[in-house]
């Protein structure tokens, strides 16, 4: 009885599904249900609300289902459901289901009043329903208070609709999981961003094709036996791994992994197994072609950054520092990884925003020397814009009175005025116009359209790809990859996702190329 008391427990899920249900394995044969690592990961840090980015074929959908069991054996009148992108998945689900449920104990195993395509119904009026997201609404005038699983929904019709309304149909006591591989930018890709960003309830999970070997493993012997019967005996080696396969060797991949890997993408493509097996979640959110920067070279410089430690210097180790920036760096919304140098030019690009906080954009500024290098970078989403001018008029003038280029765009015309004219800030960037009377008249600040932001973007493109920038920070490099090129020809950040220091790093650059210096 004390075990039995201690198996009911809501801490103790993963061993009351080890204990009491059996799953076929890849052979047929019935087997108790022992979880992998990223099962036991996934069921000891559930939340109320998830989401998860993963790799294919990790085994969501089935300990999905123990969960749902679990849940309505446990606790009388639960409604479960779970949810799949296909009536061929729903099939499968339900299937998975009913062969967990008689796997139960005779003793254990409730009396059923339906069992058909559709759902499990008990005696003690709890119901799992398996059912196919379509073109109606899910859960519209019920209330699901047990597990509700969202399977593939990276592949649903409608995301946005439907998740409405089965969000509107939750009690505070379900369990709600959202699970796919990626499926390019989407609902979900912004469900997920957000979430990893921490700008929405649903807690984040991403599980690598690297960490989840132990569904692989056969797979892996067959790849490394084909290997060496194609060379000579011989198996590849980290000596021999290519750019990329050594960046994935440093978060963990082994050579059997490597050629499992490389026999995949032979039968398809290096692109594609990134979207069906990624190594992070936004590598698998990359449609083919739409991301501005190089994924393979962010993903270099953020292990270069790792493998160097490469860190902003510590608040306390910096002295003889404005006040006001003292400040920004106590509560981190500015980072120094360079301190200022006499004699050395400094170029600043400032994106201004509102200041509204919650997930509005970011008021920034990237701070680089006249190598190339980044020295500083400034973040944050709660500074007024007349606030944010004192802040970037200091920065400016620590960095030996840096050539400083501000976005004439929402607020950044209050900043310009503020510096230009309250302060006596000269040295930023202008560009000539012409009046009426043909009088040449010239204008404060960067003016953005179209064109101008096009080139901009393409400029900023051109100094990453040439190596002609040294970019120290891990959140920029986090922007510019789910930085995208749409079909009209515009460069945004995906829903979701921010570009705020990717225009003050594209403005910085304009600065520099301009060949302006105003000393004063």
């Amino acid at each position: 009885m004390k075990k039995l008391e201690w198996l009911w427990d809501d801490d103790n899920k993963i061993e009351w599904i080890q204990t009491f249900i059996r799953i076929a394995d890849k052979n047929g044969d019935t087997v108790p249900f022992i979880l992998t690592d990223e099962q036991r990961r996934l069921v000891e840090g559930l939340a109320h609300q998830n989401i998860i980015s993963k790799s294919r074929q990790l085994g969501c959908s089935v300990i999905c289902a123990a969960l749902s069991l679990r849940q309505c054996i446990i606790y009388p009148n639960t409604n479960s459901v779970l949810i799949s992108h296909s009536q061929t998945s729903t099939n499968a689900v339900f299937d998975k289901l009913k062969q967990q449920f008689y796997s139960l104990p005779d003793w254990l195993r409730p009396d059923l009043i339906q069992n058909n395509r559709q759902a499990l119904t008990f005696a003690n009026g709890s119901s799992i329903c398996c059912l196919t997201a379509g073109t109606k609404d899910i859960g519209r005038g019920s209330t699901l208070n047990g597990v509700v699983h969202m399977s593939e929904f990276a592949f649903w019709k409608d995301q946005e609709r439907q998740l409405k309304a089965i969000m509107q149909s939750i009690s505070s006591s379900a369990t709600v999981i959202i699970e796919s591989t990626s499926n390019g930018f989407n609902a979900y890709s912004s469900l997920f961003l957000q979430a990893k960003a921490g700008e929405n309830a649903f807690k984040p999970f991403f599980f690598s094709w690297i960490d989840g070997r132990a569904l692989f493993e056969d797979q892996y012997k067959k790849s490394v036996k084909l290997y060496k019967a194609q060379h000579n005996g011989h198996m590849l080696t980290p000596e021999e791994y290519d750019e990329e396969e050594q960046q994935l060797a440093l978060a963990g991949m082994t050579p059997d992994q490597a050629v499992w890997r490389r026999d995949k993408i032979s039968i398809s493509s290096a692109d594609a197994f990134r979207v069906e097996y990624p190594s992070t979640p936004e590598e698998s959110f990359m449609s083919t072609g739409a991301s501005v920067f190089d994924s393979r070279r962010i993903t270099t410089l953020q292990a270069a950054i790792i493998e160097q430690q490469i860190q902003p210097i510590n608040p306390k180790n910096i002295s003889a520092i404005p006040t006001l920036l003292r400040t920004c760096l106590n509560n981190k919304s500015l980072k120094i990884w360079h301190l200022p140098k006499p004699g050395v030019k400094y170029y600043g690009g400032v994106d201004v925003a509102e200041g509204l906080g919650s997930n509005h954009d970011y008021s920034t500024i990237f701070v680089m020397d006249s190598d190339g290098r980044q020295v500083a970078e400034y973040r944050s989403n709660k500074i007024k814009p007349y606030q944010f001018a004192d802040i970037v008029d200091a920065l400016g003038r620590w960095y030996g009175k840096a050539l400083m280029t501000v976005e004439k765009a929402s607020g950044g015309h209050s900043v310009i005025e503020r510096m230009r004219y309250e302060k006596g800030y000269m040295n930023m960037t202008k560009y000539k116009t012409y009046d009426e009377f043909k009088r040449t008249v010239w204008k404060v600040g960067f003016e953005t359209n179209f064109k101008t932001k096009s080139i901009a973007v393409n400029d900023a493109r051109e100094w990453f790809d040439k190596g002609l920038i040294d970019i120290n920070s891990t959140d920029l490099l986090d922007e510019m990859r789910t930085f995208v090129a749409e079909d009209g020809g515009s460069f945004n950040a995906v829903t979701g996702s921010h570009d705020d220091l990717i225009s003050a790093l594209w403005l910085c650059i304009q600065g520099a190329k301009s060949g302006f210096w105003y000393p004063f």
